[in-house]
């Protein structure tokens, strides 16, 4: 007996084999692209659910959905799927279920046990769960909080890899593995399997398990108690009933259509009342760094000139994590700086810009729930949580409670460091964004810019704190202006390294000033992983466009198909010019354009360009 969900072209099915062990196999377009892969669970101090099933019945639904986020990457999502529930049983009578489901972006599925006798408290040690491809298959392996990515082929990557994680299929096209839904379990990662050729596997991650070294922790002023510094695997606490988070792929034939597909690992999410968070407000952030009231009152006129929304005081304003070895209370002023910071707060909330507050795990473990009601008082619009822990199922549990309790006081969230997106940001839309990426603060290559649109944010906004002025970069200037772009966060970091005196009046800045952080609308157009990519996003009736390059020059065609027939449009075009004699070189023209328009662009190496297209 077999059981499958199918959908817009894709599929996943279940069979058991003589043994009673359970493989599931997924197919695009009749294509098979994760070929058969076991399933199961591990248990502790018992028999695994792992063989000896038997399929007792299946359940099909089919489902047409739309609903509509509070914001995101555009105003409508389609929630339409099948899904099949097959429920077996092994041979000690125990109960599981397989939930199967096929959606337009790909498919996924979930192990779930229902409340029965022969199981009621129970710990997963580890999962069965397997991913085979065909022989010839590459993967992008990236380890750790802010890694690079590194092609190499499916048989050959090493280590605890991050998700998401990108598979080339040969004759399949792309297949990309996340998790949803990770609210009660450890985070997964993706290790090679020793035992079979051209498989990968589930690992249930501990403390440090594909984090941080232990020097890292120390670099960054703190150490890790005992118990963190070996734990590698975590096993997860169970009570029937109670479901796994899914494990997603999102199919693609070419590599252009992975970009801009987040909204599976939304839809697969719980979701929030829109209605109970109206405090909610997207927008664009300046960090202040020196940490003064002058240099505050100086970001907050900079964001009211240049239509940012946020001043963040990032790690220093409550004191220096070097100059003690005990948590630092978060509820109080630095006395040894210059940061008067109720005064800071009402002359932002004067020219209508929000504070945010940044909190290092090693205060908001002891001090959060004292520290909130502190904070609302205070006047602040949200915090952001660093060196948060991520992997066992106890730090899971401890992050989404946290966000739960600044929803309670009305704050928004900004998570930083490991932490990836599983599409808790539809169950608590307060948090706006967070990093789980190797962003502009470590500039990376124009190579690695050029992979992230196609895996990592299919996981959800990203926090890639974008730079600007700093010498620095690696990339061109007009590539940079087209990563606001590129890069999704309803929290969008501006100017990371910058101060508001290192603008001298250029010109190009105005592109990032009309720039929204929300999306009606979001289209792929074109690009190869690491190679280059392009991307549109519509509000209202304006559309921006980026499209950035790697290391190697080439010419780009850039068709406007998804403006309105008939209309004729204005297009700003921001570019790299290296004659300039400017600081930037960027360089600014104006073009009539019309849904038949093809742009063309000759991109220098790491360049790109930048568009702003308006109705005429």
């Amino acid at each position: 007996m077999m059981a499958e969900a199918s959908f817009g072209g894709n599929s996943i099915s279940l069979s058991s084999d003589h043994d009673g062990r359970l493989w599931y196999t997924v197919k695009r377009n009749g294509q098979t692209v994760v070929m058969p892969s076991r399933l199961g669970l591990h248990l502790a101090n018992t028999h695994p659910l792992c063989d000896s099933f038997t399929i007792r019945n299946v359940t099909k639904r089919n489902v047409e959905g739309v609903w509509k986020p509070l914001y995101g990457e555009r105003a409508k999502i389609d929630d339409s799927f099948e899904e099949a529930a097959v429920c077996v049983e092994d041979d000690l009578g125990r109960i599981m279920e397989i939930r199967l489901r096929a959606y337009s972006e790909g498919t996924a599925f979930q192990y779930f046990i229902p409340e029965q006798e022969k199981l009621k408290d129970f710990t997963i040690t580890q999962e069965d769960t397997g991913f085979t491809f065909p022989q010839g298959s590459m993967a992008w392996e990236e380890h750790g909080v802010e890694g690079e990515y590194f092609a190499k082929p499916v048989g050959d990557i090493s280590g605890y890899c991050e998700r998401p994680f990108a598979v080339h299929v040969p004759e399949g096209g792309y297949v990309l593995i996340h998790e949803a839904g990770l609210t009660d379990y450890a985070r997964m990662l993706i290790v090679k399997d020793e035992h079979a050729e051209n498989t990968l596997k589930v690992h249930l991650s501990g403390h440090l398990c594909g984090l941080f070294s232990q020097d890292d922790y120390i670099g960054y002023g703190f150490t890790l108690n005992e118990d963190e510094t070996d734990s590698l695997v975590s096993h997860v606490e169970g009570k029937a009933p109670f479901a796994t988070p899914w494990r997603t792929f999102i199919l693609a034939d070419h590599a252009a259509e992975l970009l801009c597909r987040s909204n599976m690992v939304l839809n697969l999410s719980e979701p929030g009342k829109a209605e109970d968070f109206p405090y909610v407000k997207p927008g664009k952030a300046l960090r202040d760094m020196m940490l003064s009231t002058k240099s505050a009152f100086d970001c907050i006129d900079f964001c009211v000139d240049h239509q940012f929304q946020y001043v963040l005081f990032d790690g220093g304003w409550y004191g220096s994590l070097e100059s003690e070895n005990k948590a630092i209370d978060p509820r109080r002023e630095d006395p040894d700086r210059d940061l008067d910071l109720r005064k800071i707060i009402s002359y932002g909330k004067e020219k209508g810009i929000g504070i945010f507050l940044y909190v290092d795990r090693t205060a908001a473990e002891p001090y959060l729930d004292a520290a909130l009601p502190v904070w609302k008082e205070w006047g602040i619009a949200g915090i952001k949580l660093g060196f948060v822990k991520v992997g066992p199922q106890e730090s899971t549990r401890w992050l989404v409670e946290a966000v739960k309790k600044c929803h309670e006081f009305g704050l928004m969230v900004n998570i930083h460091d490991a932490y990836r997106p599983t599409g808790i940001s539809r169950t608590y839309p307060n948090v706006l964004t967070q990093e789980g990426i190797r962003g502009n603060e470590h500039f990376p290559t124009a190579s690695h810019n050029t992979t992230l649109p196609f895996v990592r944010f299919q996981a959800g906004a990203g926090d890639y704190t974008l730079c600007y002025f700093d010498n620095r970069l690696k990339v061109t200037h007009a590539h940079m202006l087209a990563m606001g772009v590129i890069v999704y966060s309803p929290m969008q970091m501006m100017f990371w390294y910058d101060k508001p005196s290192d603008w001298n009046g250029e010109r190009e800045i105005e592109f990032w000033e009309k720039l929204p952080v929300v999306w009606d609308e979001s289209i792929g157009i074109s690009g190869e992983i690491g190679e280059y990519a392009t991307i549109a996003r519509r509000k209202g009736s304006e559309w921006f466009i980026g499209c950035i390059n790697n290391e190697k020059a080439r010419t780009v065609k850039i068709p406007l198909h998804f403006l309105n027939n008939g209309k004729r449009y204005s297009a700003k075009i921001y570019e790299d010019v290296p004659e300039l004699d400017t600081r930037t070189k960027v360089g600014i023209r104006s073009a009539e354009v019309t849904k038949d328009t093809i742009l063309e662009f000759p991109l220098e190496c790491s360049g790109g360009v930048a568009i702003y297209v308006k109705p005429l």
